[in-house]
């Protein structure tokens, strides 16, 4: 992939038979510029709500706004969602509604739903779109890297539920695509190191499952993918969506077992998310689990011997781009326990495993004693 100037690129998900559901990520830099212009091209009317965060509002409210204004839009309505996993839930989710009814006040037309944030933002107002007056447009403009590359693609939406056993991640929500996604790289410039990292276990995810050219360019990138470079980030983002958008074209609803796949690292992943209170960013989770699916493959023996070269080749990535090996906060049995929760379980137990690189494969497993095993090595228990 070449990095000399900043690339754009546009992907078409299809995700028939669903109607009126294809819709195009636009991926550039400088996007929320135009992004005015290019809403009034795909959307009729002049009125739009946008929900995002404190944070992100206070860095980008300003250009939206400004874009929109240029393009003949109307003053847009805002709804603020505290950044944090902890708050997307079924309280955020009333108030996002509280305040689009508030500003609808029945005014005839449609409104346009922005969904100008991060993961949190995309999941919870996107939930909130699909549901009031029974489903009114969106568009998802993300402004993580883990948001772009992830979940602003494929029309999973909702929150996180909290049940007599412990919280479950996206236990409520629904699927409704997006009318459009608007991926700028140059909004990558305000995050942290911490936030690129997070991001990047959804890339390295995405290149472990389909990409062995797009690991390689981790690799030789490293840790120079952790700071500001849209062109790279451009191509990066157009690559992992347009992997995505061939898996949800074939399985929109996640009702084939196709879509399973995307949850190489997630099973671990959002085990130690939730036993840890949420401590740990998403990617971060997701880092870990890819290293954790990495030792449940060498356990099971389902690796030959350029397999085992890929998985060591793997947990080198990791730990060039910062992301955890291994965790002292969670405790084992804590993790063990969502686990148990997990959704994905519904059939009995079972793992995305990884056998080379662009080669993985979904296992079930009758016992989790090599689960608990390689658990307790990752997080240092006895």
């Amino acid at each position: 992939m070449s990095t000399s100037s900043p690339r754009e690129a546009s992907v078409e998900v299809r995700v028939r038979p669903l109607p009126g559901s294809s819709y195009t990520v636009e991926v550039a830099p400088g996007l929320l510029g135009r992004a005015g212009v290019g809403l009034k091209r795909a959307f009729p009317g002049r009125r739009a709500f946008v929900v995002s965060s404190p944070r992100v509002r206070r860095l980008w409210g300003g250009a939206l706004a400004a874009s929109l204004r240029r393009a003949g839009w109307e003053a847009p309505g805002w709804h603020l969602v505290p950044d944090g996993e902890e708050h997307k839930d079924f309280r955020s989710y009333g108030a996002a509604l509280a305040a689009l009814a508030a500003w609808d006040r029945g005014l005839k037309g449609r409104p346009l739903v922005l969904l100008l944030g991060g993961g949190v933002v995309g999941d919870l107002g996107g939930f909130a779109a699909a549901t009031f007056r029974r489903g009114v447009p969106f568009v998802q403009i993300p402004t993580t890297l883990l948001s772009m590359v992830d979940s602003s693609v494929g029309g999973k939406l909702g929150v996180d539920f909290d049940t007599p056993a412990g919280r479950v991640k996206n236990l409520v929500g629904a699927f409704a695509q997006p009318g459009l996604v608007l991926a700028d790289p140059d909004l990558l410039a305000t995050l942290d190191a911490r936030q690129m990292r997070s991001g990047l276990g959804e890339v390295v995810k995405t290149a472990v499952l389909f990409d062995p050219a797009l690991f390689r360019r981790l690799e030789a990138a490293g840790s120079g993918l952790l700071t500001a470079h849209p062109a790279l980030h451009a191509e990066v983002v157009a690559t992992c969506v347009a992997h995505k958008a061939r898996v949800v074209e074939r399985d929109p609803l996640d009702r084939k077992g196709l879509r399973a796949l995307l949850n190489l690292g997630h099973t671990f992943g959002h085990a130690v998310e939730s036993a840890s209170g949420f401590a740990l960013a998403h990617g971060e989770a997701v880092g870990f689990g890819l290293a954790c699916a990495a030792d449940l493959s060498r356990a099971l023996g389902l690796l030959d011997a350029a397999g085992r070269k890929d998985m060591d080749r793997l947990e080198a990535l990791l730990a060039a781009l910062g992301l955890p090996l291994r965790l002292k906060g969670p405790r084992l049995d804590r993790v063990l326990a969502a686990l148990a929760r997990d959704k994905k379980f519904e059939g009995g137990a079972r793992f995305i495993v990884p056998l080379r690189l662009g080669r993985c494969a979904v296992r079930p497993l009758r016992s989790l004693a090599p689960v608990r095993a390689l658990l307790a090595r990752r997080l240092g228990a006895a």
